[in-house]
């Protein structure tokens, strides 16, 4: 008997959280960008999007295992997750690159987000008893009514990014 995807069974894959943290993926990312862009917003507010990248995830894997990395793209996940309302979107961009898009934000919340990221990562991730330095880098970019696209902010967060 030939198994064939439904459409239905398309959908679902391609919404499918991401198995390892459970967040979205970059496709649902992209079509949930669409959808806040597109809705209703407090007056005079913006978006704010977060581009997040875990240094030598490689070196880590190396040293201690896949597990390991595993544990620390977990705990990054983890960290962004808590460090945003629940309003918020945060989203597995891709192998070790997290995005979080802030709705109804500005400047301001900016730094307390980045704040929340870098303490919650302290020590979060161990080997043996021993402390795996789990680190990020961070561009940021943001946009007034009326709003950039994704791949616009994206663009600039990782432009940002990039520069550190």
């Amino acid at each position: 008997m030939a198994w064939r995807l439904t459409n239905a069974d398309r959908l679902l894959a391609r919404y499918a959280p991401d198995p390892l943290t459970g967040l979205p993926g970059r496709r649902a990312f992209h079509d949930q960008y669409q959808r806040l862009a597109a809705g209703p917003r407090r007056r005079q507010s913006g978006v704010i999007l977060l581009l997040l990248d875990v240094v030598h995830l490689n070196a880590i894997n190396d040293r201690f295992g896949y597990m390991v990395g595993d544990e620390a793209l977990r705990a990054v996940a983890d960290a962004l997750r808590r460090a945003v309302r629940t309003t918020d979107l945060v989203a597995r961009y891709g192998g070790d690159e997290f995005a979080a898009l802030l709705v109804d934000a500005g400047p301001a919340n900016i730094e307390g987000v980045v704040n929340r990221v870098h303490d919650t990562l302290t020590d979060l991730v161990s080997r043996r008893g021993l402390p795996v330095t789990v680190q990020c880098a961070i561009g940021v970019s943001g946009s007034q009514d009326p709003p950039a696209t994704a791949d616009e902010l994206l663009w600039e967060a990782d432009e940002h990014l990039r520069c550190k």
